[in-house]
C-alpha cells in the first residue's frame, strides 16, 4: 500500500510538533503560519509552505518525495534566537529532518525583533509511510 503526504499534512504535523516546544521559562512558544505582526506573541516561530519535491515515482505514482521546509525563530534577542533554532533542530531531528541552511540574524525594524532563518529537509518514504534522513 502507498501512502500519500502531503505539503498540507507536512505543514499541520509541523505546526503541531513545534507548538509544543517550550522556552526556558517553560512556556510554549507560538507557531505561526504567517508573518508576524506588532500585535503578535514573541518569541515565536514561522513556519514557510514547505516545499515538496517528488524523487521516484513507480507507474506514476510518487514513492520518494524530499521536503524541504524554512523555519523563522523570532524574539527581542539574538541569543534567544539561536536558543530557539537549536530547540526546532532537536525537535526535527526526531523525524529525521536535517538543517541544510541557516541565515544571518536580522533586526526587523517594524516588528522590533531579531529574525533567525534555518531550512530543513527530510525525504518521505511512501511504500514504508516513514520520514528517511538524508545523508
Amino acid at each position: 500500500m502507498l501512502y500519500n503526504f502531503t505539503t498540507k499534512n507536512m505543514s499541520d504535523m509541523l505546526f503541531s510538533d513545534l507548538s509544543q516546544i517550550e522556552d526556558s521559562e517553560g512556556v510554549k512558544t507560538e507557531a505561526l503560519l504567517s508573518s508576524p505582526t506588532n500585535e503578535s506573541i514573541f518569541p515565536c516561530r514561522v513556519i514557510e509552505t514547505p516545499l515538496e519535491n517528488i524523487d521516484k515515482t513507480k507507474g506514476n505514482i510518487p514513492i520518494r518525495k524530499t521536503f524541504q521546509v524554512t523555519i523563522e525563530h523570532w524574539s527581542d534577542k539574538k541569543r534567544k534566537c539561536m536558543d530557539m533554532a537549536e530547540k526546532t533542530d532537536i525537535k526535527l531531528k526526531d523525524r529525521n529532518f536535517v538543517r541544510t541552511n541557516s541565515s544571518p540574524i536580522i533586526f526587523n525594524e517594524i516588528t522590533k525583533k531579531y529574525n533567525f532563518i534555518t531550512t530543513y529537509e527530510v525525504r518521505y518514504n511512501a511504500i514504508l509511510n516513514l520520514f528517511e534522513f538524508i545523508r
